[in-house]
């Protein structure tokens, strides 16, 4: 079995098309053909079949280019390593935020990679925990900063730091100076992210831990959308304070300190068994410089 064959398989089921894959490979369709047969032959299965949708894999094939998708990426990484060994600092690395801490973290960990290594590439996927734990999982993404509590076997969990949660509100909203208590919150208008979200559900488990019943007129999922209705007057929300806009007093808005409310947990995930490119590590150790750096809203774990 050759690197080549592997990659023939590859690219016939990205085209769906032993002529297409070809024309990627700059071969022809021959030889593509022969590639295939070859490696069936020593592995003693069929891989793909023709049909009017073009060539499919069958369950032993996608077994193989689910192996062979590893084995490419794993050598584009080693690659990319010793290009970063080498001083050339090239090599792509790829991280999962959740939105709510994605406004102050990215951009902070994107110009700190751009000082320190400006060839290096950087994806950075913002979404939800669930979603991000599941790609890191599965190898998609690197890495992610995500909430906790976590209970996938296929994880490593490293705490990384916890989000005191507080009250936006506009400027003319009359809320004190607080901390304010829960109670004194559910007497308005309440925006908060809809049932499911991690977020939400921290916030329902303080409520009724508390015996206050928070009734919520709107529902958004997206922590920037919520600042800007609260900026327009559509109520009041509890977010984490990492994710309060920068000027939210400039455009008259205000934040205030929650009673006995339990910060968010969030923790840096890895596959088990996953491998870190030096691209991938270089963003690791930024994160982790970055969260113990003093910062109003968050307390980082405390070093070993």
């Amino acid at each position: 079995m050759e690197l080549r064959h592997l990659d023939a398989l590859l690219a016939i089921d990205r085209y769906r098309s032993f002529t297409a894959a070809a024309d990627a490979l700059h071969t022809v369709q021959s030889n593509v053909s022969d590639m295939v047969r070859q490696l069936e032959a020593e592995l003693d299965v069929v891989l793909l079949v023709r049909g009017r949708r073009g060539a499919q894999p069958t369950e032993f094939g996608r077994v193989v280019l689910d192996r062979a998708r590893r084995i490419r990426s794993e050598l584009d990484s080693l690659r990319e390593d010793i290009a970063m060994i080498q001083g050339l600092e090239v090599g792509h690395a790829s991280i999962g935020v959740v939105g709510t801490i994605s406004r102050w973290l990215a951009p902070a960990v994107v110009a700190t990679i751009q000082q320190r290594a400006a060839g290096v590439h950087i994806r950075v996927h913002e979404g939800a925990s669930e979603r991000l734990a599941l790609e890191v999982a599965e190898q998609q993404l690197a890495q992610a900063i995500v909430t906790e509590p976590l209970n996938d076997p296929r994880l490593n969990v490293e705490h990384l730091l916890n989000e005191n949660l507080v009250v936006l509100a506009r400027s003319d909203v009359a809320l004190g100076v607080g901390p304010i208590s829960l109670t004194e919150i559910a007497g308005h208008r309440i925006i908060l992210p809809p049932v499911g979200n991690p977020l939400r559900a921290e916030i329902d488990l303080a409520a009724l831990n508390a015996e206050v019943s928070i009734t919520v007129e709107v529902e958004v999922e997206g922590v920037r959308l919520i600042a800007d209705l609260v900026a327009a007057g559509a109520g009041i929300t509890i977010i984490p304070e990492t994710a309060v806009p920068v000027d939210a007093a400039a455009v008259g808005m205000q934040s205030i300190a929650i009673a006995d409310m339990p910060p968010r947990r969030l923790a840096l995930v890895t596959a088990r068994g996953g491998y870190l490119s030096l691209a991938d590590q270089m963003v690791r150790d930024v994160i982790l410089e970055l969260v113990q750096q003093p910062r109003a809203g968050i307390s980082a774990p405390k070093a070993q």
